[in-house]
């Protein structure tokens, strides 16, 4: 049987519905409704009573804080014109007895003066831990310097094959330190080298406590060159940039850090190379493989080669100390050093 169009089966439904409620007697839509309003009533008989507590609650809280504001504002007061009072006092020079005394058993006058005094106490308590630690920390201060003394006095001074520079070729190499690496090893090893040739030493005073320490390269800076003096911080850099470089390569003193850029054609056509120099060169090959840019980066090279939280950079050192160690002997190393010059040149 087809059923007609137009005419779908929900909607059917939905006419049928709607004449059966037609047909339904007229005492049924009341008795709905008086069901309705008896369950909001028996809801409202029920939570009502939580819902007016919630209220009252919040509205207390509102009431205590505004209370507790107000009671803040005027222990503040309170406390300023107090605090006022104790700092006249103690110009004039009352005693805590006696303020206490003239509060005579105010409990906010008493509070604001505890609070008062409790500051001050702890004020005097603070300076004097100061003037007790002074002399205490430049005891231990002192102490640690003469064992820093004895430890260096202990290895010895540093020494170099190189002569001390002039003031002409210091000033020569500092206008060429950005041309390339090898410019900013060398104006870092001269630095180096030239605090082998200025006194250093520690100035003790005549109980023998170290009191400070002589000018050493900053003294000859000021002296010879103060144009570098201005620049003092950029020159230590460059020193502790060819001193990392020479631990590195593993150079021992008195070889400075400008071996490593030696000639290898000359040294190995005139005379024959050190074993040592010639490792260390290879070393520094290694180090400005993959290093481009400005000797900034040259320096951030070598202090994360020389960090020993870089695991993994410092095993890559070892592993090339290791290899030039066994490649590297008596009877190869003019073979190196050439090898290594033809490497220069290319690069």
């Amino acid at each position: 049987m087809q059923r007609k169009k137009g005419n779908s089966g929900i909607g059917h439904n939905r006419k049928v519905s709607f004449a059966k409620t037609a047909a339904m007697p007229e005492t049924f839509v009341p008795s709905v409704c008086a069901g309705a309003a008896d369950g909001v009533s028996a809801w409202l008989a029920r939570y009502e009573p939580v819902e007016r507590e919630i209220i009252e609650a919040h509205e207390r809280r509102l009431a205590n804080r505004a209370r507790r504001e107000k009671a803040a504002r005027a222990f503040g007061d309170l406390c300023e014109a107090t605090e006022g009072f104790a700092v006249v006092w103690r110009r004039d020079g009352w005693g805590a007895r006696d303020m206490v005394r003239w509060a005579d058993g105010d409990v906010l006058t008493l509070m604001a003066l505890a609070r008062w005094l409790r500051t001050d106490t702890a004020r005097f308590i603070d300076h004097a831990q100061s003037r007790l630690r002074r002399p205490l920390y430049y005891a231990r201060e002192r102490a640690r310097r003469e064992t820093l003394a004895r430890e260096r006095r202990r290895t010895g001074g540093r020494r170099t094959t190189s002569p001390c520079p002039t003031r002409e070729e210091m000033l020569e190499a500092w206008c060429h330190r950005r041309d390339s690496h090898a410019a900013a090893v060398r104006f870092g090893s001269m630095v180096h080298d030239l605090e082998c040739y200025v006194d250093n030493s520690l100035l003790r005073d005549g109980s023998g406590a170290i009191v400070g320490r002589r000018g050493g390269v900053k003294a000859w800076l000021q002296e010879n060159i103060p144009a570098l003096h201005l620049r003092y911080t950029t020159v230590m850099r460059y020193k502790a940039m060819a001193k990392k470089l020479r631990q590195v390569t593993g150079l021992a003193d008195p070889v400075p850090a400008a071996a490593v850029l030696a000639e290898p054609a000359r040294a190995c056509g005139r005379q024959e190379p050190d074993l040592e120099v010639a490792r260390a060169r290879a070393v520094w090959l290694e180090v400005v493989d993959g290093v481009r840019g400005s000797t900034t980066a040259l320096m951030e090279r070598l202090d994360v080669l020389t960090n020993p939280e870089m695991v993994e950079e410092a095993h890559m050192l070892a592993g090339w100390k290791a290899k030039y160690e066994n490649e590297i002997t008596v009877r190869t190393k003019c073979r190196w050093w050439k090898r290594m010059a033809r490497k220069r040149e290319v690069g």
